[in-house]
């Protein structure tokens, strides 16, 4: 007949601290992930202002996590669930992640012919939409 053995009395067969040989050992600890891993809650406030750095603003995640004091493990995340809609995003945050990127620049080499040589160029995801001379253009115009 088998005997019926309760769970605390289970528990304490098993957790002897002595081998089969006789020798003390140190029983390991299963630990769960749940338990060993820290949530990181970021206030909306604060989740609006590294949206907006970092899609408006073009600054690095890593950077504005350390100006902003958050992790950046949480931070990423919190970018990445809300980017590919992997999570439903607040009205807050959608309306950061909405709006429209401020148009980048950069200055072009100069050239020696003229100094009125001034080539705009307008593109959109690296294709050219429409190019012209600003000063040929302004001279038109006014």
């Amino acid at each position: 007949m088998s005997q019926h053995i309760s769970h605390k009395q289970y528990q304490d067969v098993n957790s002897s601290t002595q081998s089969s040989e006789g020798e003390d050992y140190i029983p390991k600890r299963i630990v769960s992930k749940s338990n060993t891993r820290k949530i990181h809650k970021i206030p909306i406030e604060q989740q609006k202002s590294l949206f907006r750095q970092v899609f408006q603003e073009g600054k690095q995640i890593k950077e504005v996590a350390k100006t902003l004091n958050l992790n950046y493990s949480s931070a990423k995340s919190l970018i990445h669930y809300y980017k590919n809609n992997k999570r439903s995003a607040p009205i807050a945050i959608l309306d950061v992640l909405n709006t429209k990127k401020t148009t980048g620049y950069r200055v072009s080499k100069t050239t020696s012919q003229t100094k009125n040589n001034l080539k705009i160029e307008v593109r959109e995801n690296n294709k050219l939409i429409h190019s012209y001379c600003f000063y040929e253009h302004l001279a038109t115009t006014s």
